[in-house]
């Protein structure tokens, strides 16, 4: 993709019906003398992304309790750091995007995606200068971008949709939270960013002028869990589960409370919190994505373009296997009625 040192950065809501999950979503019985106390905590990463927000509704409104699994969310403030506590052994599970979780698995095989999140859709923003009139006109131009993942992958798909590619700009090596200065000075023309970071810069004079809402599920967050848990604890994990969706299912019916709730619990202003541009999914979406079929939405497609990526950028020496790393098996059961 880059062939050559100079230009090698170092890098990177559909509501259900809540009758869908009124019963996928209750508590296993009580499990007595083998009850969740006699247990160390799930430990399962957690950081400052919407779609990983429904953790903090499961942890304070009680849903880990209720599904009787004792989960630790270890909260990471750089959203990067949560990749190394869980290839570091620090936490049992982890959210993130697919280009990580490939990334993971070449390493730790055993691993298992569990549970599909979301999607960004609109999200993430390319940002540009006022006088970036098209996508055309970044030819020659600095972008800012995470290298190597979801970041320079949005640059990718945005100048290839206007005939460009990565090779006719000069990627920047950037955080997505510190572009706004260097789009004001015009250390760079354009960059990757997301909220409330994209609102800010375009009270500073940029605008929008590319986002993920135009690659519909090419960017999409998972929950994986090491192999041995899976084995081990594959209740605990099923409980997590059913948390997450009572979380998610519990923020649609209350937006304001679930924002007031999330706010309180990691420390940031209410009005930073919000789902534009973000759909999380429904249970019965997880299922229909997870199932193997040809739909440009399903996960076989989209998980090959991001190891094409990787592939291509040398970050994979080779193909890993995909064959096995989506376990549905730990989703609650189909109802009747979904």
């Amino acid at each position: 993709m880059k062939t050559s040192a100079a230009r090698r950065t170092i890098g990177w809501f559909a509501v259900s019906a809540l009758s869908v999950l009124a019963s996928a979503c209750q508590p296993d019985p009580p499990l007595g003398d083998r009850g969740k106390e006699a247990r160390p905590p799930l430990r399962v990463s957690h950081g400052y992304w919407v779609g990983f927000f429904p953790q903090s509704i499961a942890e304070e409104k009680g849903f880990f309790d209720q599904q009787g699994v004792n989960v630790e969310l270890v909260f990471n403030p750089d959203l990067y750091g949560m990749i190394s506590d869980f290839t570091a052994g620090k936490v049992d599970g982890l959210p993130w995007t697919m280009e990580v979780v490939v990334r993971i698995l070449a390493k730790e095989p055993d691993a298992r995606v569990v549970l599909y999140l979301g999607q960004t859709a609109g999200a993430d923003v390319i940002m540009a200068r006022p006088e970036i009139q098209t996508i055309s006109d970044l030819k020659g131009k600095k972008i800012a971008a995470k290298t190597g993942a979801l970041g320079e992958m949005l640059v990718s798909e945005m100048l290839e949709r206007s005939g460009l590619a990565i090779d006719d700009v000069t990627l920047v090596n950037a955080s997505e939270t510190d572009v706004i200065p260097f789009l004001s000075n015009n250390t760079i023309q354009a960059a990757h960013t997301w909220e409330p970071y994209a609102t800010q810069a375009g009270k500073a004079g940029a605008k929008a002028i590319f986002s993920s809402k135009e690659t519909p599920g090419l960017f999409a967050d998972f929950t994986m869990f090491r192999g041995a848990v899976l084995r081990d604890r594959p209740d605990d994990v099923r409980a997590f589960i059913r948390a997450w969706f009572q979380a998610v299912e519990f923020w649609k019916a209350h937006p304001q409370e679930g924002n007031e709730i999330i706010a309180k619990a990691l420390k940031i202003p209410a009005s930073d919190i919000s789902t534009d541009g973000y759909e999380l999914f429904s249970l019965e979406e997880v299922r229909r994505r997870f199932a193997p079929n040809n739909d440009p939405t399903s996960l076989a497609p989209l998980v090959n373009k991001h190891v094409d990526f990787l592939v291509q950028d040398g970050q994979l020496g080779r193909r890993p296997d995909l064959d096995n790393i989506f376990d549905s098996s730990f989703l609650p059961p189909a109802t009747s009625r979904e």
